[in-house]
């Protein structure tokens, strides 16, 4: 992830990562690649979607889980679960992100965010995201105001957010 430009009011973000990059799809028959378990855990711990998390195969909803923490984190500065207790706890790191809600994720984001989280913790593994609503609903969020997206986010993931407590969870649906 790189973050660039010269103008601080509307910076450039560039996302490039194929590290990691998989065919979804055999391109032979075009069939969406089956389920499997038992995988090793892949990525940047904080931004790992719920399932690849878990060892299960990856899909264009992971890619997407992966984007909306990536934002969340862009844009607030840390994660729930970047602390200093848990940030390196596989477990602990699970835990608070099947714990949290979508709103306690989402909190000081513009409203609408909440929406495009549930939405990929919504689809099935092999299901085809729908990009358009999934578009209308970031153009919403970069509609709306909030105090939280005039701030600059730390360098560094150092002022971390201890003080959540977990509640009922739409995350868990992202198995």
């Amino acid at each position: 992830m790189v973050r660039a430009g010269t103008d601080n009011v509307n910076p450039t973000i560039f996302l490039i990562d194929f590290g990691l990059a998989q065919q979804f799809r055999s391109p032979a028959t075009y069939l969406h690649t089956p389920f499997t378990t038992k995988h090793s855990v892949v990525g940047t711990l904080p931004f790992t979607s719920v399932n690849g998390q878990k060892g299960f195969a990856q899909s264009r909803r992971d890619d997407l889980e992966s984007l909306a923490y990536t934002i969340i984190f862009l844009a607030r500065g840390d994660l729930p679960w970047s602390t200093r207790s848990i940030s390196r706890d596989h477990k602990a790191v699970l835990q608070k992100k099947m714990s949290i809600t979508a709103e306690e994720l989402c909190e000081d984001l513009p409203p609408p965010f909440s929406k495009f989280v549930i939405y990929i913790c919504s689809l099935r593994f092999d299901e085809e995201p729908d990009y358009e609503h999934l578009q209308t609903i970031l153009l919403h969020c970069s509609e709306t105001e909030t105090d939280q997206l005039s701030k600059a986010p730390p360098s560094t993931p150092s002022a971390l957010d201890a003080n959540r407590t977990p509640s009922p969870s739409v995350a868990s649906d992202c198995v």
